[in-house]
């Protein structure tokens, strides 16, 4: 195995030279490193990856799995499986080309299994953050930024995820629920969830940052991620147009960025973001009457919808001679105040966070967390609406929320293993039971492992 993986990498070296890349050149792979130490499974590849790596092309090969299953509660219990495998590429155009401050970054995902939440637990915040249906490839972000002013100013243009640039939060980036990355208020209550994993949207973004303290963002996004298709954009390549605009803004305030005098470093984000489509009513018909009445009207329309939100992440100490060791508190608010259009009005997460929490182990991760999502005005009365007028009793929805605890262990510099607990409450925001839609489905304890592996 060892030769074949020699010969694929000598080939690949020789393709390279063959090319006449300027600069470019392959050397051996010494691995002076020891098997658990590398920085990737796959080592250097005959000493191609550092040669690309020397000329301003990164390659990032990475694979998530989760093994997941639900001891109590939901539709049914059992066990799932979900994972992605995500090949990404950074070029520094600048150091390959000459091109100052120009650079680029290409992405792809390819999606695996079905997910607990979509079958056995049908809540709205997905227990994990690599479920998505349908399974399959994808391309995800396309994008080239270019950087003026002695970095101060950066404008980016292509395919890009809003999830990856807003509202992100680096305490809680390791941890297993959706909505750590993407708030379920937004994924609600925005067209098709908005442009978020695994979903890139053509857009443009503008980064000033004026200081180590200040940075301030905008966007603007095509309004719906699937086009004018509901079922759209299956390969990440159509590129959709047309359906709108969505805006962000966002500025964060980095508190001693140079963790100086002894002071406690920590960020704060405010932001909002405003989607200039059209929104139909949850519970109005267009002639007055509830759309549970089921007169033939249309529903009611309106122009646009907005939300606002506030985050922070703040170090609470640090351990003796360490820089990022200790506890961090962290959390979020968001709130759509127009309930007529929204199926979530507000939704609140939080959590503390530790890392080398246990003596000997300085990368490990630990955290709890949790979220709670409330549902709007409009979206209780359509369910009661339709209780009254079409003879049912259907449990009336309040929220969904869960706790998660994860720990991460850090085994090598290519390997993590994560176990983690998740208990969900109200799935579905106390959605109806398949069997009998008269009572709401039952709170959920769930047991998981992740392991993450950089090839």
């Amino acid at each position: 195995m060892t030769g074949l993986r020699f010969t694929i990498s000598r080939i690949a070296c020789a393709a390279v030279i063959l090319l006449g890349w300027p600069g470019l050149s392959c050397a051996q792979d010494p691995n002076p490193d020891g098997f658990f130490v590398r920085p990737s499974l796959t080592g250097d590849w005959g000493g191609l990856r550092s040669t690309l790596e020397d000329n301003g092309v990164v390659f990032t090969l990475t694979q998530t799995s989760d093994v997941l299953g639900n001891v109590n509660g939901g539709v049914k219990r059992g066990i799932e499986y979900d994972g992605l495998f995500q090949p990404q590429m950074d070029v520094d155009l600048g150091t390959l080309l000459g091109w100052s401050g120009m650079s680029g970054h290409m992405a792809a995902y390819l999606v695996q299994g079905k997910g607990l939440s979509q079958t056995n637990l049908q809540n709205i915040m997905t227990v994990t953050n690599t479920e998505y249906a349908p399974a399959g490839a994808k391309m995800g972000e396309i994008w080239v930024q270019q950087k003026f002013f002695d970095d101060m100013v950066a404008v980016k243009i292509g395919q890009i995820e809003a999830d990856l640039n807003f509202d992100t939060i680096a305490s809680s980036a390791f941890m297993v629920n959706s909505t750590w990355g993407w708030p379920a208020i937004w994924a609600q209550n925005m067209p098709n969830s908005g442009p978020t994993y695994p979903n890139a949207t053509p857009a443009a973004q503008i980064i000033v940052t004026p200081n180590p303290e200040w940075t301030f963002q905008g966007a603007v996004f095509n309004g719906n991620p699937m086009g004018n298709n509901p079922n759209g954009n299956t390969s990440g390549l159509d590129f959709p147009m047309g359906q709108g605009v969505l805006s962000f803004l966002e500025s964060a305030y980095n508190l001693n960025p140079g963790k100086e005098n002894g002071k406690m470093p920590g960020v704060y984000k405010f932001g909002a973001w405003y989607h200039s489509g059209t929104f139909n009513s949850l519970s109005m018909a267009s002639d007055g009457q509830p759309l549970a009445a089921d007169t033939g009207a249309s529903p009611q329309s309106f122009k646009g919808n907005y939300s606002l939100y506030a985050s922070f992440d703040q170090a609470i100490w640090r351990d003796a001679n360490t820089e990022d060791q200790g506890p961090n508190v962290f959390g979020s608010f968001h709130y759509s105040p127009q309930s007529d259009r929204n199926q979530v009005n507000w939704f609140v997460e939080g959590g503390l966070s530790y890392k080398g929490l246990v003596d000997g182990r300085p990368l490990d991760q630990t955290a709890i967390g949790f979220g709670y999502m409330n549902m709007s005005s409009s979206y209780v009365n359509n369910v009661q609406y339709e209780n009254t007028y079409q003879n049912t009793n259907k449990p009336i929805p309040n929220f969904e929320s869960f706790v998660e605890f994860d720990y991460q262990a850090v085994v090598s510099p290519w390997l993590a293993i994560q176990p983690f607990v998740v208990y969900v409450v109200n799935p579905g925001a106390r959605a109806p039971q398949p069997q009998n839609n008269q009572l709401p489905i039952n709170n959920a304890l769930v047991f998981g492992i992740r392991t993450n592996v950089s090839f």
